[in-house]
């Protein structure tokens, strides 16, 4: 069994502490270590340390564009309240 997100985070993070001040030799040890704890790849092991001493900064996601306009919505308006609000396309297998 793994780790758990929170444990990982964790373990990340006391050692990106140590990995900044290491030789090139610990740190390939240091990369080995934290591959066989979390199941990683050597490439995200590689970008762990320094993703968990600074976080990407995101910020708000910019709005979605309208996917159809309101010459296609009247129409779909009328089709969704004929199927009593359904937005499956079509019945599956418990709809009949």
């Amino acid at each position: 069994m793994g780790l758990s997100t929170a444990e990982r985070r964790a373990v990340t993070k006391q050692m990106a502490k140590r990995y900044g001040r290491a030789t090139k030799k610990e740190k390939g040890q240091m990369l080995d270590e934290l591959r066989a704890l979390t199941g990683w790849c050597r490439r995200q092991a590689i970008r762990a340390p320094h993703d968990a001493l600074h976080p990407p900064e995101r910020g708000p996601r910019p709005p979605r564009a309208r996917t159809y306009g309101p010459e296609v919505l009247a129409p779909l308006r009328r089709i969704w309240a004929t199927l009593d609000g359904s937005h499956r396309q079509a019945p599956g297998p418990l709809h009949g």
